[in-house]
């Protein structure tokens, strides 16, 4: 599966390294997003929304994953699947998103 892997979340997946102490998915999106700018969120939050689209399988997402230099190991498309969500609904809410001037 050859998919075009941006810098912007190749950053994110590098903060995904051994050693974190999370309990929760929330904590790892959280940890993922370390030293994310606007910038990079937009384009981050392009490319997970043309990788959810629909067209990639449970076993693509997963193979996918496993392409990342993210340490943190998902074995199951459906929780890469959940994973990339989160992350994407993340990059909609501030500090990443902010209202428009008014």
């Amino acid at each position: 599966m050859d998919i075009q892997i941006p810098d912007e979340f190749r950053k994110a997946c590098r903060n995904l390294g051994q050693g974190l102490e999370v309990t929760t998915a929330d904590e790892l999106v959280q940890y993922a997003l370390i030293g994310i700018d606007h910038d990079d969120a937009r384009s981050i939050k392009a490319f997970l929304d043309d990788l959810l689209n629909g067209d990639y399988s449970a076993d693509q997402l997963k193979e996918f994953w496993w392409s990342t230099p993210a340490d943190i190991v998902l074995y199951d498309g459906e929780g890469v699947r959940t994973f990339l969500t989160m992350i994407r609904d993340a990059l909609d809410k501030p500090p990443y998103v902010t209202a428009p001037p008014e």
